[in-house]
């Protein structure tokens, strides 16, 4: 009898983005998460591919980043318009947004980069 393949995978990773509201009213919750699915709706709307790490500066951030965003609410938050993504994001939250969601697109690369950019920091020129 032949044995059976079995592969074990965890939950997508996603992260949370607590919004904090100006006129008092309780703060909004959205979970950023991605999925093939809003990786896909991600790249209709955009024309990037954001599995491919020379994309990333291409991102424009008032035409593409929102969209990002929007998508990758796709799974625990698909009521969020863009519109809505539109009226909160500000210059301040796009890059730390940009960086969280780079870090789960591409796991173990920010860290790879450090460990390269801290190797070349230290090592001797001569």
């Amino acid at each position: 009898m032949a044995q059976q393949t079995e592969i074990k995978t965890r939950v997508t990773p996603h992260f949370t983005l607590i919004l904090d509201s100006e006129d008092g009213s309780p703060s909004r919750t959205w979970r950023l998460c991605p999925t093939y699915r809003a990786i896909a709706k991600i790249e209709e709307a955009t024309g990037l591919d954001l599995k491919k790490v020379s994309d990333w500066p291409k991102i424009s951030s008032g035409r593409d980043f929102p969209k990002i965003v929007h998508g990758l609410l796709e799974k625990f938050n698909p009521e969020v318009t863009l519109d809505a993504v539109l009226e909160v994001l500000n210059p301040e939250a796009q890059r730390l947004l940009s960086d969280e969601i780079f870090s789960l697109m591409f796991p173990g690369v920010v860290d790879a980069m450090k460990k390269q950019q801290d190797a070349g920091a230290t090592a001797d020129p001569n």
